[in-house]
């Protein structure tokens, strides 16, 4: 009686290209949850966050947000949230500085008040960063922590 099957080289081939395949899916899968390390100065970003200093100011009839570099970390911009009765955060805009790229150290700019925000509400300015990929040594905008951001009051007028 003769008996029929796979050869055990052809087997093994399908075995190891099955492995690999798995492999290869599994590290797809998995990059998406790893975030890219991101460096300012040769240190990790989140250190560079501790160091920002600023103030905000925002004004309701100007139509606009002061903000005054008062640290050595240069900013990129400035992320913008909403405080809701409740206490919790919801995003507004995320705002690069345009023309020269970075705020210096005692710098001051204005930027545009989203129009959904009125006098008397609370918001959070979060400050973004211009840090390096570790991966692919690119520029890449990288937003701190709500921690290091300043709760400010929109005011009607500048007598506010």
């Amino acid at each position: 009686m003769k008996k029929k099957g796979l050869s055990p080289v052809i087997a093994t081939v399908l075995l190891i290209a099955l492995a690999l395949i798995l492999a290869i899916i599994i590290f797809l899968w998995a990059r998406n949850f790893i975030s890219d390390q991101i460096t300012k100065e040769g240190r990790e970003i989140t250190q560079s966050c501790s160091g920002v200093n600023f103030q905000a100011e925002a004004v309701k009839s100007l139509g606009n947000l002061s903000i005054v570099n008062r640290g050595n970390i240069p900013l990129y911009g400035i992320e913008i949230r909403k405080k809701s009765a409740i206490g919790s955060l919801q995003e507004v805009q995320v705002e690069p500085f345009s023309g020269h790229p970075s705020l210096l150290s005692g710098e001051t700019r204005d930027v545009p008040l989203p129009s959904e925000l009125n006098a008397g509400m609370e918001i959070l300015v979060i400050p973004v960063l211009l840090g390096e990929s570790v991966s692919t040594h690119q520029k890449r905008p990288y937003p701190c922590d709500k921690a290091y951001g300043k709760t400010i009051t929109v005011k009607a007028t500048i007598t506010d």
